[in-house]
């Protein structure tokens, strides 16, 4: 049973409709966009004060602002590629940088955080060689045997997107050794038989509304660039060893089943981690018991 604390989480995002704020159509949806580009702007929060036991060091990554976290006097032995959430179109917040640190202090890791450009203003293609060239640049340092992505929302629909746009376009680049993904979107749009999966679980998701996959797919991508997507409809052989992570209460666990038959005809490894109760992305509330509780299964993932 979901504790107090989640509950009151939930009711709170009920209350002040995330649903339905996300929830727009036509020029509702224009207005909406125009008001997270405005957001996207402004410059995120680092929490120094609660991290002083790591260091902090901001590259530019080819015009790509990006923050590498290790924890003070560490030898890491392997890299992790944080993609942050928000549908594309909203920012990330201090709390993944916090997230960020107890990565790199749970699994003895250097952990590189970039600000990838975000839709409206970008297609989903620059968000992609964005994070491409910051996995380039951690490649640098590490063999890609000790590099895993672990992605949140959109950004673990984006690890998969990443590893798709390398295979597709031939990059002479090797994929990570494994794939941790919390909450991600792999069809977008989604197929019939996943939107009815979605509809049967819509008033019991207090954050994404089924409709919001329909309105941003073409923002994302049109035309030829629109396989990056959908990774689920991808041929996946020799692709890393994932983890990944639903709630019973998202309308997003309606990508699970096709995931699963998708990983088992290209022999793929897959590990899934299901929270009863859990709404969409549960891991990033930190004061929720079952969120402490959820990272400690991220960072055995990332192992």
């Amino acid at each position: 049973m979901p504790s107090i604390q989640s509950k009151m989480i939930s009711g709170l995002f009920k209350t002040i409709g995330v649903n339905k704020m996300l929830d727009k159509q036509g020029e509702d949806f224009d207005k909406l966009l125009e008001k997270y580009k405005q957001k996207q702007k402004k410059p995120l929060k680092v929490p120094y004060k609660k991290m002083k036991n790591f260091d902090i060091v901001t590259k530019d990554v080819s015009g790509t602002t990006c923050y590498v976290v290790s924890k003070k006097g560490a030898d890491p032995d392997r890299a992790i590629l944080y993609l942050f959430g928000g549908g594309y179109i909203l920012p990330p917040d201090p709390g993944d940088i916090i997230l960020c640190g107890q990565m790199a202090e749970n699994c003895n890791a250097k952990v590189w955080f970039p600000l990838y450009p975000m839709a409206p203003e970008h297609r989903l293609v620059e968000t992609l060689e964005s994070s491409l060239a910051v996995y380039s640049d951690i490649l640098k340092e590490y063999d890609a045997s000790s590099v895993r992505f672990f992605g949140i929302s959109s950004g673990g629909g984006q690890a998969m997107s990443l590893c798709v746009y390398i295979r597709h376009e031939n990059i002479d680049v090797p994929l990570p050794e494994k794939l941790v993904l919390q909450s991600p979107g792999l069809q977008v749009p989604p197929s019939d038989a996943q939107k009815e999966e979605m509809a049967k679980r819509s008033k019991k998701d207090v954050m994404i509304p089924p409709r919001f996959f329909d309105s941003i797919a073409p923002i994302l991508a049109k035309g030829d660039e629109e396989y990056l997507l959908s990774p689920l409809l991808y041929d996946l052989t020799g692709f890393p060893e994932t983890d990944i992570f639903y709630g019973t209460n998202e309308v997003m666990i309606a990508y699970l089943k096709d995931f699963q038959d998708v990983c088992k005809k290209y022999g793929v490894k897959l590990n899934t981690h299901i929270g009863e109760g859990m709404m969409h992305c549960w891991g990033a509330m930190e004061f929720v018991p079952e969120a402490r509780a959820v990272r400690q299964e991220y960072f055995r993932a990332l192992k």
